[in-house]
């Protein structure tokens, strides 16, 4: 089965969060930071939750998993945007983890759930994944190579790095990763950062500067059968209702301190989404709150703060009270579901 991702729904995000910057702010005073700088200097990533869930006295070997988490997230001396609960499962008041209960529990046996932040409305359900807590289930789940690699990249100052899932079909992959490479490679050599004029009046700042303001993008594999990448597939394929049954090539763009945008499928790896998605990324951000703004952030274990530096090229979000006036884009052609 091929299928586009829906490309309606695609350009009406992208049209609605750039149109606000015209509807919320002065041209005037319009930011000229691009999007991917202005949300790794200033979109802290939203907190993901691990629940563990017991029906007893907690042994050793579990203690030890649940303080090296709590460790590795912002409860501890770690960089990861994670919390911790430990949760009596008797006492679960939510619904969502008394299903997770019903489905894993067993005697003695605690469990594990991975929930995406509350802040993440556009998943479908906030449930990533649960089993029994056990080293398996804790290894590779704050952090591993590739999102390493892509921290790496993006305090390095690229723009974004898309992340290429293969299906396993030689030749739908060839296809798609040739497709995403060119597209790629287009936008970077034909799209311009918006102007930096009033940047550049600071030659003081610029010099400061860790992290050097450019266009630039880069693509990384996820292989599906990576056995230190299985919280990272998860989290891209639950993100959306049904990218886990596509038996199809994808793409992830990611920007800032790990945000994705939306997944790209198939013969939706195309010039025109993906164009949309690099002009969304390097054009000028309205400064508006972080989630007006499509997408989702990845568990990741970044100092951020720490790695970007004091010096930097965007001011902090003015304080508000005024609610942005949000445009209404017009319906237009529905995506083809299958056979085209």
């Amino acid at each position: 089965m091929n299928r586009m991702r829906q490309p309606l729904l695609i350009i009406s995000t992208l049209l609605m969060s750039i149109g606000l910057v015209a509807i919320t702010t002065p041209p005037a005073d319009a930011c000229q930071v691009p999007v991917f700088r202005y949300a790794l200097e200033r979109w802290p990533a939203d907190n993901y939750e691990l629940v563990v869930l017991h029906d007893g006295p907690l042994g050793d070997a579990e203690s030890k998993l649940i303080e090296a988490l709590r460790d590795s997230g912002h409860q501890g001396e770690g960089a990861a945007n994670s919390g911790v609960k430990v949760i009596e499962a008797g006492k679960v008041q939510d619904e969502l983890l008394r299903s997770v209960w019903a489905q894993h529990g067993r005697p003695g046996q605690a469990v594990l759930a991975s929930l995406y932040p509350i802040t993440a409305q556009e998943v479908p359900d906030r449930l990533i994944d649960a089993g029994p807590l056990d080293a398996d289930m804790v290894a590779h789940l704050v952090d591993s190579p590739i999102r390493q690699e892509i921290a790496k990249r993006l305090v390095a100052g690229e723009s974004a790095v898309w992340i290429f899932v293969p299906c396993g079909d030689p030749k739908q992959d060839e296809v798609a990763l040739n497709n995403l490479t060119r597209f790629v490679q287009q936008n970077e050599t034909s799209l311009e950062l918006p102007e930096q004029e009033e940047i550049e009046d600071e030659q003081a700042l610029l010099e400061q500067l860790a992290i050097e303001l450019r266009l630039d993008f880069s693509i990384l594999t996820l292989h599906r059968d990576d056995p230190r990448e299985q919280f990272l597939l998860k989290m891209l394929l639950a993100s959306e209702p049904d990218l886990e049954e596509l038996d199809q090539p994808m793409a992830f763009p990611v920007l800032g301190r790990g945000r994705v945008l939306y997944g790209l499928v198939g013969k939706g790896i195309s010039e025109l989404t993906i164009g949309l998605a690099s002009r969304f990324i390097i054009g000028p951000c309205s400064c508006q709150v972080k989630n007006q703004n499509p997408g989702f952030d990845l568990l990741m274990a970044v100092d951020w703060e720490k790695k970007i530096g004091t010096a930097k090229l965007s001011d902090p979000l003015p304080e508000t009270t005024e609610a942005p006036v949000l445009l209404t884009i017009p319906p237009g052609r529905k995506a083809k579901s299958s056979g085209n």
